[in-house]
């Protein structure tokens, strides 16, 4: 329990200094002229980075501590923060995101490989629960010190002090995290032929997920401009993001009970919480309708990671945790890849609002790939 409590410590301090800038690149790029257009190619650019890592961190990790492999992850992160001081450009800010992709993205699938491995099956969703809420702490306190830190300093700012926060979090990993990490399974060997059998098995699974990746890139990239078009202050869409947080905390706390009646089921219900939050989102732009549908979002995402990422790891052999976790970040990077920049399209053709309304039909599809999706909730071998 100790070694967990180090652990999350440390996800929550990184998470915290990733979300004091994060979700206000949109809108530094908007300083710089960025259309709508160009939000969406920047986050298409910081999503394709995100959709390769996990296969390079997948693979590393079922051979290698991925206790390393998370600290390594944290300096790219420190890096990745610090460069972003250089943005002189629309042209830089895609540029420099594209590390940054790689650098959070590593972050993610390091830490989520760690979990799966220091709990016994049984416990990975309520375990994962407790991750997210030490991940979504930080990213619920991260937008309101950004906010007021962009207000009174301005970004350059931002960048430094989430840059050195993330030193704090490296050497905190190195002296508590690390030493005392020891992995539950031995090794696993490579076998393509039966991770491509357990794939083609979760297909409506993988689907689902990539269709939540879409809206998640959404809401990530398009969303903050959205609303700072809809003249809403920085502060105030920093506040939006904490609602998006503890909306999240609620339910990460809480997945291991809605679990309980079936996994599909439960995450054919959050499907539809998402779908309502996204056409909320979409018909009514105003600070009040913002925030019940970020709300409402924010719920249906802290039910789903949770869920997905213990009914994928079920159908995985115990010791290819790393093969399991990267599988749902590459299908969930794939839709953040895709939804950014299809959203710009829509959004130069009509209006950012229903761009929001067309894209809330991936709600409706992640309902659909639930009811198809796979009933037994255990690894068979090939």
């Amino acid at each position: 329990m100790n070694q967990r409590f180090h652990f999350y410590f440390s996800v929550f301090v990184t998470s915290l200094a990733l979300g004091m800038y994060m979700y206000f690149i949109p809108i530094f790029a908007q300083k710089f002229g960025a259309t709508f257009l160009d939000l969406g190619i920047i986050g298409t650019v910081w999503a394709l980075a995100m959709t390769v890592t996990p296969i390079f961190i997948g693979y590393f990790s079922d051979r290698i501590n991925p206790a390393w492999i998370y600290v390594s992850s944290l300096i790219l992160n420190a890096f990745a923060t610090a460069i972003l001081v250089m943005s002189r450009s629309v042209a830089d800010i895609m540029i420099l995101r594209f590390i940054g992709g790689v650098g959070i993205e590593a972050f993610w699938v390091a830490a989520e490989i760690m979990v799966t491995e220091l709990v016994p099956m049984d416990l990975r969703v309520r375990e994962m629960g407790r991750y997210g809420i030490a991940t979504v702490l930080g990213t619920l306190i991260g937008p309101l010190i950004g906010g007021i830190v962009i207000v009174n300093f301005g970004y350059n700012s931002l960048f430094i002090i989430s840059t050195v926060v993330i030193g704090f979090s490296i050497a905190q990993a190195l002296v508590c995290v690390v030493r005392g990490y020891k992995r539950a399974e031995t090794m696993a060997s490579h076998d393509f032929a039966g991770d491509m059998r357990i794939l083609r098995r979760l297909l409506p699974l993988y689907l689902m997920i990539v269709c939540y990746g879409v809206i998640w890139g959404l809401i990530t990239t398009i969303f903050p401009g959205y609303a700072n078009s809809m003249g809403i202050s920085a502060a105030l869409i920093g506040f939006l993001f904490s609602a998006f947080g503890v909306a999240r905390i609620f339910s990460y706390a809480t997945a291991h009970r809605f679990s309980r009646g079936g996994r599909m089921r439960t995450l054919l219900y959050v499907s539809l919480i998402i779908f309502v939050g996204m056409v909320t989102v979409a018909i009514f732009p105003i600070f009040t309708a913002f925030l019940v549908g970020i709300a409402l979002i924010g719920v249906g995402v802290g039910v789903f990671f949770p869920v997905t990422i213990d009914t994928l790891s079920r159908f995985f052999p115990s010791n290819r945790a790393g093969t399991a976790v990267a599988s749902y970040e590459t299908a969930i990077n794939v839709g953040e890849t895709v939804g950014p920049y299809l959203a710009g399209i829509v959004t130069a053709m009509t209006t950012v609002s229903d761009t929001f309304l067309v894209m809330s039909i991936f709600g409706i599809l992640m309902a659909l790939f639930a009811v198809n999706g796979p009933r037994s909730n255990k690894f068979h071998s090939c």
